[in-house]
């Protein structure tokens, strides 16, 4: 076995595309004339689907103007292969089970972070919605948190079941019963992220990248890759992509807090 060799680096605010292996990866050949070895990005990727009918909604496209869900049904959650497993591990991540590493894995190959909800746990179709004020949401660190209504939230018929951008909900996770999934994938305005996350003091891997502005047009590829990966390694079937896809634009929504 070869040693593995780790680096240690500290990226500025200012470069959020180097957040991720592949965005490494294309700054030292750029910087270095080498060729870039492996895929840019994974958009091509492709994964068996079958038409899956869902009730989506966007309705705070300022603050996410691009969100994809994909269904995936019969799975079987359980330990990752080692070799997942030690990858984690090297950029010192716990591994969870073999769903939830992947979308870890993915984060930082690609810089997108992602969730996954157990399907069967969501009452009816996702809303991207912005809170109500004082609505009450448990998150999967324990805790329960007090929402306002500048938070943006991931919800179903009844509840959140994330806070866009932060952290998901302890009701809806991925647990060693889940068999079908939705995977979660968009692109969530930085300054909305940074709000809530400094409101609430809480924060994450994915608000770190999400609040520094992660890449829109790595979105559709790491749900491909996920997808293609959990149907690899934890079995199932995929639906097709359901996706909002707005122009994306700099707009007043990203720019930076004036407190």
């Amino acid at each position: 076995v070869q040693p593995d060799v780790i680096f240690d680096l500290e990226i500025t605010p200012n470069r959020s595309d180097l957040l991720s292996h592949v965005g490494l990866a294309r700054e030292l050949a750029a910087l270095t004339g080498l060729p870039l070895k492996g895929l840019r990005d994974h958009t091509q990727t492709t994964t068996p689907a079958q038409p899956e009918t869902s009730n989506l909604k966007l309705e705070a496209p300022e603050a996410c103007p691009f969100y994809t869900a994909r269904i995936i049904k019969g799975i079987k959650v359980g330990p990752s292969p080692d070799w997942l497993r030690q990858r984690l591990e090297s950029v010192g991540l716990r591994p969870i089970n073999n769903v939830v590493d992947i979308t870890n894995y993915v984060m930082f190959e690609m810089g997108q972070p992602l969730h996954a909800f157990d399907a069967a746990k969501l009452d009816g179709g996702i809303v991207v919605r912005h809170a109500s004020a004082g609505e009450k949401f448990r998150a999967l660190d324990g805790n329960e948190y007090t929402l306002a209504e500048s938070d943006l939230v991931i919800a179903d018929q009844s509840r959140p079941v994330a806070i866009a951008g932060v952290m998901g909900g302890e009701e809806s996770g991925v647990t060693d019963t889940t068999t079908d999934i939705l995977l979660e994938s968009a692109y969530f305005a930085p300054s909305v992220v940074r709000r809530t996350g400094r409101r609430l003091g809480l924060h994450s891997d994915s608000s770190y990248r999400f609040e520094r502005g992660a890449d829109p047009m790595q979105v559709q590829g790491a749900s491909e890759l996920a997808t293609k990966l959990i149907l690899t390694i934890a079995g199932g079937t995929a639906s097709e992509t359901l996706q909002f896809c707005l122009l994306y634009t700099s707009d007043a929504a990203d720019e930076e807090d004036s407190v």
